[in-house]
C-alpha cells in the first residue's frame, strides 16, 4: 500500500519517495534491533500519544 496509500502494494512508492515502504519498515526495525511488528506498534504508540491522533481533521476532538 505503499503503506500509507492503501493501494494494497506495499513496495510501490508510486513516484514519491514521500510514501513508506514495507522495505522502510524492515530497515527502521533493523537499526533498532526490531521485527516489522514491534516498528509498526511503536508508531501506533507514538501516534496515539500525539495531539494529532485526538483530533479529525476539522480540528475536533476524539472522544475514545
Amino acid at each position: 500500500m505503499c503503506m500509507n496509500c492503501g493501494c494494497g502494494k506495499p513496495e510501490d512508492r508510486h513516484g514519491n519517495d514521500a510514501n513508506i515502504t514495507m522495505d522502510d519498515l524492515r530497515k527502521a526495525g533493523e537499526a533498532n534491533d526490531q521485527d516489522v511488528d514491534q516498528v509498526m506498534a511503536n508508531i501506533e504508540q507514538a501516534y496515539h500519544s500525539t495531539d494529532e491522533s485526538r483530533q479529525d481533521a476539522r480540528g475536533h476532538a476524539h472522544t475514545f
